[in-house]
């Protein structure tokens, strides 16, 4: 049997890297707007926890991070923001 001491948390965190050159200026811009265009659909999107969006020069590539990752981050890139699976690199702890 396991135990555990401190601060325990059901919550999970994510993160995602896509390539900038994989991605239009209007799809950047749509990443960037994520709670925006979401909240037009709260069929879909009941929960809008933002997300915390980063642009990296140097590297030429776009972040996200969320500590709650209850908005469905991974359907609105596919299904809104039109990028491809291949193209976004997840990262997922789910605590």
């Amino acid at each position: 049997m396991k135990f555990r001491n401190g601060f325990v948390s059901n919550s999970s965190s994510s993160s995602f890297t896509i390539s900038r050159s994989k991605l239009s200026k209007i799809q950047i811009k749509r990443i960037h707007d994520h709670i925006f265009h979401a909240s037009k659909r709260p069929d879909l999107f009941p929960w809008l926890e933002e997300w915390e969006i980063k642009e990296d020069d140097d590297l030429d590539i776009i972040t996200g991070f969320t500590w709650m990752d209850n908005f469905d981050m991974e359907m609105y890139l596919r299904d809104f923001v039109k990028v491809a699976d291949e193209d976004i690199i997840w990262d997922r702890d789910d605590g």
